[in-house]
């Protein structure tokens, strides 16, 4: 009984902090008219990481480093489904990370921020080298 009581109060501490940091993530800054240079780049490089921290959105990224490809071919490489690929390839393109182009009914995608690819290449390099190291 008792362990039951202390379970019980434990989720309830785990609960507060997390809708702390929910509410705190959306909390702005106190003065949202002007932006400093520093936090303009601050807010966008956040972003740019938040749209690239899902796997399949690394995965897709590195398959079109090289060249563009449709749905078809992307999936081909990359083991997910049809609607879950076409909802990653939407966030990266809303997100200015990807273009693409219409070419009958097919639709091709493409890197169009190369920023994107060197920030994937160092940071994937990275870790590979650490992981031969060790």
């Amino acid at each position: 009984m008792l362990v039951g009581m202390v379970e019980k109060k434990s989720r309830s501490v785990v609960k507060k902090p997390v809708k702390q940091a929910v509410s705190a993530r959306k909390a702005k800054p106190a003065n949202t008219d002007v932006l400093t240079n520093e936090e303009a780049v601050f807010l966008m490089a956040a972003e740019l990481f938040r749209v690239m921290s899902a796997p399949m959105r690394l995965k897709i990224i590195s398959s079109l480093c090289n060249k563009e490809k449709n749905v078809g071919q992307l999936l081909e490489e990359i083991d997910t489904t049809q609607p879950n690929m076409s909802q990653h390839l939407n966030t990266l393109f809303k997100a200015k990370i990807l273009g693409k182009r219409r070419e009958g009914v097919q639709i091709y995608y493409r890197i169009i921020n190369p920023q994107v690819v060197t920030i994937c290449r160092a940071v994937c390099m990275k870790i590979a080298i650490d992981e031969i190291v060790i």
